[in-house]
């Protein structure tokens, strides 16, 4: 079926390192950073760096800017790693627990996106990650954790007052402007349709554009020619604005006065005849109408702000270490984008400089940690989140470690 060949191309699968030197696994598990209790490979942060460049090669994007994004790939993942345990152990501190019936809820909508139907065909799709079922779900619990975390400490602090709306309403009001729009419905005397001369399809246009001029409906009309196959049925355009339409198409349309049906207009498919229903002028709505819209970008603003501060304060709480590697050596500036934890494909969320409590020296040996992916607030409809690197050896981790 179609599905599994765009799950193939959109699932990684985990990289299973083969033994190695011993030398090789305890640089692996070297800890590049660790907040509070919660810490970070060398390991984690090279399989999260591998699966960004991945994709990164895979997008279409301009080469440049494909190029730059590569070669920012390392501060990225660092930064959002960094992100991550500071959330990740905020979630330890207040004890956020989270019920097996909410981490179902986000599988099935997982499947759902996916628009996978049977659980052989969603094990399968896990297989090609490199995941199991139980690993998927432990994932998407930590990811609700730090999900429920925001939702807690940082959605309080988005008030939006309505007179702020207003205001803001009243300053951009041009924002909100509509242009003159015509309502469309067309009928494509069809090139394939049985007609084999082009003066025939122009017969039978000019027969049903008259066909309406003489009061019949444009379904009537053309009702006997669809049967055969020689006209399409009236298709629904619906509203349309400047742009929208084929050039040819839009010349046409605009002509019109409603009721009326244009000349044969030759475009893709056949000879296309357009009907205009209704006219709407160029407006600007009301704020009753808009206001819903403004207090949504309004809220996204104050959140994102919100968010730079709340991130400061948790690194300012917290006993920080990190040592990353030489591409990722200036992941702070990363931080200071005002990203939130939703913006896809780049940081979980923004904290702002060095924290007080930040200790930019010394590591701990050869532990275990934390496996990261990323939220599924931030998921992509049809993307699973990225696979659980695995490390190579599973070294016992230091006193104070959660694994």
């Amino acid at each position: 079926m179609a599905t599994r060949p765009r799950l193939a191309s959109l699932l990684l699968p985990i990289l299973l390192l083969a033994p190695a030197a011993s030398l090789r696994a305890e640089v692996l598990n070297r800890i590049v950073l660790r907040v509070n209790d919660q810490i970070a490979t060398l390991y984690d942060y090279e399989q999260r760096r591998q699966d960004m460049v991945r994709n990164i090669t895979r997008s279409e994007q301009d080469p440049a800017e494909r190029a730059l994004l590569v070669q920012q790939a390392g501060e990225s993942v660092f930064a959002d790693m960094y992100q991550e345990l500071l959330l990740r152990s905020r979630a330890e501190q207040l004890g956020i627990t989270v019920a097996d019936a909410q981490v179902d809820t986000a599988v099935a909508q997982l499947r759902e996106n996916f628009q996978i139907k049977t659980d052989q065909e969603f094990t399968a799709a896990l297989a090609q990650s490199g995941l199991t079922l139980p690993q998927l779900r432990e994932q998407l619990r930590g990811n609700l954790r730090m999900q429920e975390v925001r939702s807690r400490e940082i959605q309080s602090r988005v008030e939006v007052d309505e007179e702020d709306l207003r205001r803001y309403y009243r300053t951009n009001i041009e924002q909100f402007r509509q242009p003159e729009q015509v309502k469309v419905q067309e009928v494509v005397v069809l090139e394939e349709g049985g007609l084999p001369s082009a003066e025939e399809r122009a017969s039978l246009a000019a027969e049903v554009r008259q066909a309406v001029a003489g009061g019949k409906p444009l379904a009537e009309a053309v009702a006997e020619h669809a049967q055969k196959g020689t006209t399409s049925n009236v298709i629904d355009v619906g509203w349309v604005s400047p742009g929208d339409l084929d050039p040819g198409l839009e010349a046409a349309a605009w002509k019109l006065q409603p009721g009326a049906v244009s000349e044969p207009v030759p475009a893709r498919g056949g000879l296309h005849l357009l009907q205009v229903s209704e006219r709407r002028e160029s407006r600007v709505p009301p704020f009753s109408e808009v206001s819903a819209a403004i207090q949504a970008r309004e809220q996204e603003r104050v959140y994102r702000q919100e968010i730079v501060k709340y991130m400061d304060e948790l690194e300012k709480k917290s006993l920080i270490v990190s040592l990353p590697p030489p591409e990722a050596a200036g992941f702070k500036a990363r931080l200071q984008g005002g990203q939130t934890p939703e913006d896809l494909g780049e940081l979980t969320g923004t904290g702002t400089g060095t924290g007080t409590g930040t200790a930019e020296t010394g590591t701990e040996e050869g532990a275990t940690a934390p496996t990261f992916s990323t939220p599924t607030t931030t998921q992509l409809p049809g993307t699973l989140p990225d696979p659980k690197p695995v490390n190579p050896t599973p070294p016992s981790p230091p006193p104070g470690a959660s694994r």
